[in-house]
């Protein structure tokens, strides 16, 4: 009986306790007005002109090649992403377009990364051609160490690495 009568007088401090906790802190602090600043219009225009660039900068381009070789052969795509490129660079100075040259694990690290460069060159000539100026691209060999796919026991994986890979920097 003592266990009822004392859980019954800390039932009713604690609803007495609670209610007026309620009533007097916590209902009003919900009802008062919440001073919002409004963000001035300036910082919305500049967010947006640094967002749109984004939109607008051309995709990166992967051309692969054959086994131990250097040539290439240009179609629609490639002229149409060299436009893309062109215009790009043309707008933003102080862009560059960066030509990175891979191949597979066969051969030896000299070679390969030989190989790379040479088919970096290949291409940047072609964007020579296309009409981007010299001096807007750089060219790179990676050669064996940064294989876009990690197995390269099977021809297929090998072949996904012999590519270059066509990236504008800022």
């Amino acid at each position: 009986m003592r266990i009822l009568i004392t859980g019954f007088v800390v039932f009713v401090i604690w609803s007495f306790i609670s209610s007026w906790l309620y009533v007097d802190k916590i209902k009003p602090a919900m009802n008062k007005p919440v001073a919002v600043q409004p963000s001035p219009e300036t910082q919305t225009q500049v967010a947006d002109t640094l967002i749109q660039p984004k939109v607008l900068l051309p995709d990166d381009m992967i051309i692969y090649f054959e086994f131990d070789k250097a040539e290439f052969k240009s179609d629609l795509q490639t002229d149409s992403s060299i436009t893309e490129f062109n215009t790009w660079l043309d707008k933003n100075q102080g862009s560059m377009l960066t030509i990175t040259g891979h191949t597979d694990l066969i051969g030896t690290a000299e070679y390969n990364q030989a190989l790379g460069l040479r088919r970096a060159q290949v291409i940047q000539d072609y964007f020579e051609s296309g009409g981007v100026a010299a001096n807007k691209m750089i060219t790179v060999s990676e050669g064996e160490d940064q294989p876009a796919v990690i197995d390269q026991t099977t021809e297929e994986g090998r072949a996904k690495n012999r590519r270059t890979l066509i990236t504008i920097k800022k």
